[in-house]
């Protein structure tokens, strides 16, 4: 009776064993290159693009500026893909050293200024500019 057992433990730890060498089943699938462009000059410009198989595009121009003796990147492109809810996104978008501004009919907006808000700040902007002072607060 020992015997079969330790026999039955020995089989259960081999099967168990054999179970977590598996691969594990991903959630997500594989999905083709379809076309990949990335070309880098030697002037520091840039390009790259890619289509996935799923209809998934990226493209992106670029290249190296120098902005108050820093070196930086300004780049333009823009990318599609589709939500969870079946819709095709698009997103256009330029960084610099200003920034990174995208622009896509699905990206919120801010709301206007207030009237009297513009007002105040158009006013302002019609005034000299003041001397700075080394006045503490």
């Amino acid at each position: 009776m020992f015997f079969k057992g330790l026999i039955l433990l020995g089989v259960i730890l081999i099967v168990s064993g054999q179970q977590k060498n598996q691969a594990p089943v991903s959630k997500f699938k594989d999905i083709p290159i379809v076309s990949h462009e990335n070309v880098l000059e030697v002037d520091g410009k840039f390009r790259y693009s890619y289509e996935g198989g799923d209809g998934t595009r990226a493209a992106q121009d670029g290249q190296q500026i120098f902005v108050n003796n820093q070196a930086g990147t300004a780049s333009q492109g823009q990318y599609t893909y589709q939500g969870d809810d079946g819709k095709t996104y698009s997103v256009s978008y330029t960084a610099d050293e200003n920034g990174y501004r995208p622009s896509a009919e699905h990206l919120p907006t801010p709301p206007p200024v207030p009237a009297p808000i513009a007002r105040a700040l158009a006013f302002l902007a019609t005034l000299p500019p003041q001397k700075e002072n080394n006045r503490k607060f």
